[in-house]
């Protein structure tokens, strides 16, 4: 028989305390974190899934990845968890630019679709849409796509239902989510008790249109986010990025790096990076917001934590310590779990 402390995301967000955590977020992060082992192969994620959550199996695994979108489902005889992989970022200057012009394409916004309303006007970054569209063109071995299977095992059962990722997979987990949600309703099913959404260290690829929908029509949500994790300030406070390091961290006035070939700071880049971001935001009418902002959205590493690094120059100590503060082995850790080593 269910009981709510077996689903991951049982409860409402408590809106009198907004940083009240989730109940099973350690499982969804444990989950997220398994999606980074199939680069090592499928067996790695059945292994480490079985070895770091044995009340949970594998059920759904596409193929292979499309444009290095990837994702997998599990289920506990409860409830079903989507955990989508996030993208193995190479900290470095040059990734950093490209992910904003290329990558992640921020640059071009484009309308959200599957919505019943659309006159507050939901938008998503043109990558997003894409990632979505690849998460959506996923099959596995049966021949089934991430919808078709939980049409067939998880809507008609009114199964709970969980989406999780880390990065980019948590920016993936937000927008699929609400996707899962429209197809779920359009198909006449009714919504079960639990329908969650638990991401990590997410960026932000959506207006506020968008946002505004998500808080409105999913309660079951919480966006974790470390205090100095560049990555979760990517769209809304790039400016931020170059004051976000306490001491002993180098500091990026300090740094110097080319930017369209001309010699500037790292903070300096940052502002021309959100200076650019600014002009298409107004040239679109459309800001990028992030959700859940008042209620749901969990701070980490309040104390600042800042590791050490084994570069030799500003730069590179500076993007080491990027990568350090986003690892999930370290989310894991400010949720107060143990770090997960992939299986073989």
């Amino acid at each position: 028989m269910k009981t709510e402390v077996e689903s991951i995301g049982s409860g409402f967000q408590n809106t009198k305390d907004t940083n009240s955590r989730a109940i099973g977020d350690v499982i969804a992060m444990q989950m997220a974190s398994i999606t980074y082992c199939s680069l090592d192969g499928s067996n790695s994620v059945k292994n480490t899934l079985k070895q770091y959550l044995p009340s949970w199996q594998l059920v759904w695994e596409p193929v292979q990845a499309i444009q290095g979108d990837w994702a997998f489902i599990a289920y506990n005889g409860v409830q079903y968890v989507i955990a989508i992989r996030g993208s193995i970022l190479n900290f470095s200057w040059g990734a950093f630019d490209n992910w904003f012009k290329q990558d992640f394409n921020l640059f071009t916004q484009v309308p959200w679709t599957y919505t019943d309303d659309t006159s507050i006007n939901p938008k998503i970054s043109k990558g997003s849409s894409e990632s979505l569209t690849n998460l959506m063109q996923l099959v596995d071995n049966n021949g089934d796509t991430m919808l078709s299977f939980l049409q067939k095992n998880a809507f008609p059962q009114e199964k709970w239902i969980c989406i999780t990722g880390h990065s980019l997979g948590a920016n993936s987990a937000t927008i699929v989510g609400p996707w899962l949600q429209y197809e779920l309703l359009k198909g006449g099913y009714t919504m079960p008790t639990i329908f969650s959404i638990l991401t990590f260290a997410a960026p932000c690829s959506w207006n506020a249109g968008f946002a505004e929908q998500f808080d409105a029509n999913l309660t079951h949500t919480w966006r974790y986010y470390n205090e100095i994790d560049v990555v979760p300030y990517s769209a809304t406070n790039i400016i931020g990025v170059g004051n976000l390091f306490p001491s002993p961290a180098p500091n990026a006035h300090n740094i110097t790096v080319t930017y369209d070939g001309i010699t500037v700071s790292l903070a300096e880049a940052c502002d021309a990076i959100q200076a650019s971001l600014d002009i298409s935001e107004a040239i679109n009418k459309s800001w990028y917001t992030p959700v859940n902002q008042y209620r749901g959205s969990i701070a980490l590493n309040t104390g600042k934590e800042i590791f050490s690094v084994t570069g030799k120059d500003p730069l590179e100590q500076w993007f080491e310590q990027v990568g350090q503060q986003h690892a999930h082995n370290h989310y894991l850790k400010w949720l107060g779990s143990g770090p997960l080593t992939c299986a073989k």
